[in-house]
């Protein structure tokens, strides 16, 4: 016999991690544990949470670690999520135009390793480098973004480098799918 009706509960699938390439948490030595600390701190009603980082999984690897083999975190469902820009642009009258990102949610029950595998190492991209006009043509790993980003700052007067961040930070900001 069912004693109550519909039970309702707080999902976020949209929490990035300090692991993403582009966050606001800082880079504090203890910048994980203050993150960690905080989704424990969640109130009760939050269940679920879609830990969300940018082309790759490294933060949602990190925190199911931290639930599996140091027992933190059991007070969430953690589900990963991955994040894309894709090509499009969408505004309204062709004004404020941004890219539109592309979220992927996976179910928790998928291994990383098959996340890793079957859908992150078959991505890749390809562009025409304006510098030498030579083809880039990579599968979307943090060393090749990072490639990207330096081929990028390559072509820059040096004089103007300074308004460049790293190479995974230029190779990210020029990165769609």
């Amino acid at each position: 016999m069912i004693n109550k009706g519909s039970e309702w509960n707080i999902w976020d699938l949209h929490v990035h991690t300090p692991a993403s390439i582009f966050h606001r948490y800082g880079n504090d030595s203890d910048v994980w544990e203050k993150y960690i600390t905080d989704l424990e701190n969640l109130p009760s009603e939050f269940k679920v949470v879609g830990i969300n980082d940018y082309f790759f999984i490294d933060g949602y690897e990190r925190l199911l670690r931290e639930q599996n083999e140091n027992g933190r975190l059991n007070n969430l469902l953690l589900i990963p999520v991955l994040e894309f820009r894709i090509e499009k642009f969408a505004g309204v009258d062709f004004k404020n135009l941004k890219r539109i990102n592309f979220h992927v949610i996976f179910s928790p029950e998928v291994s990383i390793e098959t996340i890793k595998s079957q859908f992150l190492n078959t991505l890749e991209q390809s562009y025409v480098l304006e510098s030498d006009g030579a083809a880039w043509t990579r599968a979307i790993t943090r060393s090749s973004v990072e490639e990207l980003g330096r081929k990028i700052k390559e072509s820059v007067p040096a004089d103007q480098l300074h308004n460049y961040g790293s190479d995974l930070i230029e190779g990210f900001n020029n990165l769609n799918l």
